[in-house]
């Protein structure tokens, strides 16, 4: 507030029948600093964010006065801490500014610097590189080929996550190739992503590759869509391996891989958002259900979710009209409305 500081204390007997006089003694900008202590009915210029000079405690708008000069009257008392702000008021001492286990987002970069700290210790994103298996990938396939959807989708899901992506590469059905890869990768990263190759059949190489490493472990996850898992520590590296089915992939990326990611990067766990079910959501009991679902806030505020038509684990195209998964848990075969269940948001939300 643009304006004159003075002292409250010499404005209690300020009246319209007996006015008081105050003299302006000199002018503080922003940034500067007044130490000398005013005297009685003294003032001083000061601008906004200007810190207070010593013993002064309010500001007079300089709308609310009429200077001559180097003086000004005042004819009503002046309440002190008006258009101040305290030391302390936005942060106490002690009060944690900054969590810790969190991404740092522009708002904390701006707490951050206004604290007076040029820099403070962080966890680097985590790298990552990102492989899809199979004979029949091409980016840009021929009518016997398989467009490479995996690859592409697991780099931006996996760069939502606050991954930074370092390769990616397409191999086909040969274990010494995949071996090679993955014992010497394109780049050093912290984790590999893969898809395909993880079931049981002749051609699934990803599965070859890790029976025969001490340090992998291979997981039939009760979990629809997706099955065959695998997660490996191999040469530096994590690597986690997803089924070849898009939305398996996608499923797994976010369940498992997501979870990866946060850990490398020192970050808390994720606390799923919780959502009233207005459609039936049907599963299979036994086994977790995660179904491509959109959810909204009602009128009301409150959270509603709908699974959505096609639940196909190759239906690229049922992610368009999808903004979250509807996790059914393993004990229930379906939700029906009015249920409240755990859900994931796709995309950026």
């Amino acid at each position: 507030m643009d304006g004159v500081a003075l002292r409250s204390r010499d404005t209690v007997d300020a009246s319209s029948s007996f006015p008081i006089h105050f003299h302006i003694v000199g002018r503080i900008e922003a940034g500067q600093q007044w130490n000398a202590p005013l005297g009685p009915n003294e003032a001083i210029w000061i601008g906004t964010g200007s810190a207070l000079p010593v013993d002064c405690d309010t500001v007079l708008p300089i709308e609310s006065i009429a200077p001559r000069g180097n003086w000004f009257e005042l004819t009503a008392p002046c309440a002190p801490g008006r258009h101040v702000r305290p030391a302390g008021e936005d942060i106490r001492a002690g009060t944690v500014a900054v969590t810790a286990g969190i991404a740092i987002r522009p708002q904390d970069i701006g707490l951050i610097a206004a604290l007076g700290l040029e820099s403070v210790p962080v966890i680097r994103r985590p790298t990552v590189g990102v492989v899809s298996i199979g004979q029949e990938l091409e980016a840009d396939a021929k009518p016997t080929q398989v467009a490479d959807a995996n690859g592409p989708m697991l780099a931006a899901l996996m760069t939502e996550a606050g991954a930074e992506i370092r390769w990616t590469a397409r191999v086909d059905n040969s274990v010494d190739r995949l071996r090679s890869l993955l014992d010497d990768p394109l780049e050093p990263c912290d984790l590999i992503v893969s898809s395909g190759g993880i079931s049981n059949g002749n051609a699934d190489t990803m599965t070859q590759v890790l029976s025969k490493d001490p340090a992998a472990e291979l997981w039939t996850v009760r979990l629809r869509p997706g099955k065959h898992f695998g997660v490996a520590f191999h040469e530096g590296h994590t690597l986690i391996a997803l089924p070849g089915n898009p939305i398996a992939a996608l499923v797994g990326c976010m369940l498992f891989a997501h979870a990866a990611i946060d850990r490398l990067a020192g970050r808390a766990d994720r606390s799923p958002s919780k959502a009233r079910i207005v459609e039936t959501a049907s599963g299979s009991s036994g086994r977790t259900d995660a179904l491509r679902g959109y959810a909204w806030l009602d009128e009301s505020g409150q959270l509603l979710a709908r699974p959505a038509e096609n639940r196909g684990s190759a239906v690229l195209s049922s992610l368009g009209a999808a903004n979250c998964l509807i996790l059914i848990p393993e004990e229930r075969a379906a939700l029906p409305p009015g249920d409240i269940a755990e859900i994931r948001w796709l995309g950026y939300q």
